[in-house]
C-alpha cells in the first residue's frame, strides 16, 4: 500500500502519476545524481522491511531494494507492500541480455503492488528509456548519461560515439549549440559538459515518452525506438512473445487515438490478437443466404468510405441476403457489424499494395478460422477483390475445401465500373432480394454487446420481450437502442464500445458478472476510487463498460483501471462513474 505515489494516466503497463518526495514530481521522471543521493537516506538496503510499517517511520516516502533471486540476501517478504518505490537492484547486468532487460522488470512488477513507483538505477539512456517506461518503469535516472560522459562517449537518440569519432556535434541543447566539436575537445571541463549534454538528451526524451503515454500511442514509439539497435529490436519481440500476459492484463480494450500499424511487430500487438480472438470466441454471425469477402479501405468505418459506398449500392436491393466480411492488415477479418468497434475502426497502415508473408500468413490464418467456425451459416462465399487479396482466399478456400467465387480479374480495380458490375450481376443471379431495415442496426447492437459482454449479451439486450416496443434510432454509427421510449444502449463512436445505462444494466445483469465490480457500503459520487472496491473481476480491462453493485448503490460506469488492479490498489480512481441509483 502506498500514501504517496498515485497513477493518475495508463497507457499499456506505462504509468503518469505522482510521488510526492520534497515535493510532488511526476512519474516517468528522471532523477539527477543530486536527487538520487537524497533518496538514499529513504531506502531501505537490506531485505528486512518490518521498519518500514512502524508509526514512526510512516511519515514519509519509503522506498526498498528489489534483489535479484540469485543474490544471497534475497527473500519474499509482504512488508514490501509498505513502501511507497522500489528500486531493482544491480540492473546493470539487465544489458548483458535482451531476456534479461525483459524479465527483469516483469518481474519485479509482478512481485510489487500495483500501485507503487519502481526505479530501475544507473542503465537509462534516450535510446532505451522508452521501452523502460513501456515495461513499466516509472523512474530512471542520469546516472549512465554521467559516467559515460566523464568516458569521453557521446549519447544520441539512436546510439552513442565516442567524442573522437565524431566530425561535428549532432545536437542544438544548450550545450551543443553554443560551441563547435573543436571547441568542445579544447575544453578543460568537456567531461562535464559532454554529461550535460548526455543529461538534457534523457531529460527531452522523458518528456516525449511522458507526452506519449498521455496521448495512448507510446507502443508506435517505441515500435520507432527499438529499431536502433539489434538488442532493443530483440527486447520488443521478447516482450510480444513471451510476455503477451503480463501487457494483456494492462492494454486497454478501446483508445480515442488511431492505432498506426507501421512494422512488422504491429502485427504482435496485444489490440490486434484480442480482436481476431474475440472475433472467433464472440461473434455469432447472421445466418445468410451469401457470404461476400470484400477489401478494407483507408477511411474507416469502412462503410463511410467511398469504395464501400459503391460496394454497398452494388448490392443494392440483395443486401438482406448477404453477410459482409472486410479482410485487412493487421486486423485480419471485420465483420460488417463491428466495423465501428476499436481497433477495427482506429487503426491506420501504409498503403504499398504489396503485402509481407507474415502479414498474409497472419490475416490467412485468421480467414481460416472463421471460415472453419461460420461457412456453414452461408449457401455460397463471392470475394470482390484481386492481387493479394485473392492469393489469400485461394490458399483458404484450399485448405478447407471449399469454393469461392470471384467478381474481380486479375489486377482489376474493385471499384472499376466493369469489376462493379461483376459483383451486381453475380449477386443478382445467386441471391434473392431483401432489405434489412431495422435487422441491420439491430444486428450491429447484437455483435458490439457480444463482443464487449460475451456470445448472449446482445440477444439479451435487443431481443423484444411481451408489451414492450424497441426501437433503434440515429444515423449510422449513432445509434441508440430504446424500449419504450427509454435509452437503454448507445454506440460511443470515440471508443468504438456500447454504454449502457442504468437500465439497460439491469436489462442484461445476469450477462455481465465478468464486468462487475462490487463496492463498499456508500454511494459514489463522480469516481469509484481504488479504496472503495471490495471486489473485481480479473477480465476488467482500462475503458470496459462495467456496472458496479454494493448496498447501497447499483451503476454504470468506464473502468479506469483492470479489475485485478482495482482489488490490489490503495490510491486512483477505479470506475469514472457514468450513472448511479441508491438501492434499498
Amino acid at each position: 500500500m502506498t500514501k504517496f505515489y498515485e497513477v493518475r494516466k495508463r497507457d499499456g503497463a506505462a504509468r503518469i502519476g505522482q510521488l510526492q518526495l520534497s515535493e510532488v514530481t511526476q512519474t516517468p521522471l528522471m532523477l539527477t545524481v543530486e536527487h538520487a543521493e537524497e533518496l538514499k537516506e529513504l531506502i531501505a538496503a537490506d531485505s528486512n522491511f518490518n521498519d518500514l510499517v512502524s508509526d514512526e517511520t510512516w511519515n514519509a516516502p519509503r522506498g526498498a531494494v528489489l534483489l535479484p533471486e540469485v543474490h544471497p540476501l534475497y527473500t519474499k517478504n509482504e512488508a514490501h507492500r509498505s513502501a511507497d518505490f522500489f528500486v531493482l537492484a544491480f540492473a546493470s547486468n539487465m544489458l548483458n541480455s535482451p531476456r534479461d532487460f525483459v524479465h527483469r522488470v516483469i518481474n519485479a512488477r509482478n512481485t510489487i503492488p500495483p500501485d507503487v513507483a519502481l526505479w530501475v538505477p544507473a542503465i537509462a539512456t534516450a535510446e532505451n528509456a522508452a521501452l523502460l517506461f513501456y515495461l513499466g518503469v516509472d523512474i530512471i535516472d542520469n546516472l549512465n548519461a554521467v559516467i559515460k560522459g566523464y568516458q569521453g562517449i557521446y549519447q544520441m537518440e539512436e546510439g552513442e560515439l565516442s567524442l573522437s569519432e565524431l566530425e561535428d556535434l549532432p545536437c542544438n541543447c544548450s550545450v551543443c549549440s553554443s560551441m563547435s566539436i573543436d571547441e568542445l575537445r579544447e575544453k578543460e571541463d568537456r567531461a562535464q559538459l559532454i554529461a550535460k549534454h548526455n543529461g538534457l538528451l534523457l531529460a527531452k526524451e522523458v518528456k516525449k515518452v511522458t507526452a506519449r503515454i498521455r496521448a495512448g500511442n507510446l507502443r508506435e514509439y517505441v515500435e520507432m525506438r527499438a529499431r536502433a539497435s539489434t538488442f532493443l529490436t530483440a527486447v520488443l519481440r521478447i516482450m510480444d512473445f513471451k510476455e503477451e500476459k503480463y501487457f494483456e492484463l494492462r492494454t486497454p480494450v478501446a483508445r480515442k487515438q488511431s492505432m498506426n500499424a507501421n512494422t512488422m511487430e504491429s502485427l504482435k500487438r496485444i489490440e490486434v490478437k484480442r480482436f481476431a480472438n474475440r472475433v472467433i470466441e464472440r461473434y455469432e454471425p447472421p445466418v445468410r443466404q451469401i457470404l461476400l469477402l470484400l477489401p478494407c479501405s483507408a477511411r474507416k468505418p469502412y462503410s463511410k468510405s467511398q469504395s464501400h459506398k459503391k460496394f454497398i449500392d452494388a448490392i443494392g436491393a440483395y443486401r438482406g441476403c448477404i453477410h459482409e466480411l472486410i479482410l485487412t492488415s493487421p486486423l485480419g477479418v471485420v465483420p460488417r457489424e463491428l466495423e465501428v468497434v476499436y481497433p477495427a475502426a482506429f487503426y491506420d497502415i501504409p498503403v504499398t499494395g504489396y503485402w509481407d508473408l507474415e502479414e498474409r500468413e497472419w490475416v490467412s490464418s485468421c480467414l481460416r478460422a472463421y471460415l472453419k467456425r461460420n461457412s456453414v451459416n452461408y449457401e455460397l462465399i463471392v470475394a470482390h477483390f484481386s492481387g493479394a487479396y485473392k492469393d489469400i482466399c485461394s490458399s483458404v478456400a484450399d485448405d478447407l475445401g471449399i469454393e469461392i467465387r470471384y467478381t474481380c480479374e486479375e489486377d482489376e480495380n474493385a471499384t472499376s465500373r466493369k469489376a462493379l458490375d461483376r459483383l451486381r450481376a453475380e449477386i443478382a443471379a445467386l441471391g434473392s432480394e431483401s432489405q434489412l431495415g431495422f435487422e441491420q442496426k439491430a444486428s450491429v447492437i447484437r455483435a458490439i454487446s457480444d463482443y464487449q459482454f460475451g456470445i448472449g449479451a446482445g440477444r439479451e439486450l435487443v431481443t423484444q420481450r411481451e408489451g414492450e416496443r424497441i426501437k433503434i434510432r440515429g444515423k449510422f454509427p449513432l445509434y441508440k437502442l430504446s424500449v419504450d421510449g427509454e435509452v437503454i444502449a448507445r454506440i460511443v463512436p470515440e471508443y468504438g464500445s456500447l454504454a449502457l445505462s442504468i437500465t439497460g444494466a439491469h436489462r442484461i445483469s445476469n450477462m455481465l458478472a465478468s464486468y462487475t465490480v462490487e463496492i463498499g457500503d456508500f454511494v459514489p459520487k463522480g469516481s469509484v476510487l481504488a479504496p472503495g472496491v471490495v471486489n473485481a473481476n480479473e477480465q476488467i480491462r482500462v475503458n470496459d463498460e462495467v456496472i458496479f453493485c454494493g448496498a447501497k448503490a447499483f451503476g454504470v460506469g468506464r473502468a479506469k483501471m483492470s479489475g485485478w488492479e482495482m482489488v490490489e490498489s490503495r490510491r486512483g480512481a477505479a470506475v469514472q462513474v457514468r450513472a448511479v441509483e441508491g438501492t434499498k
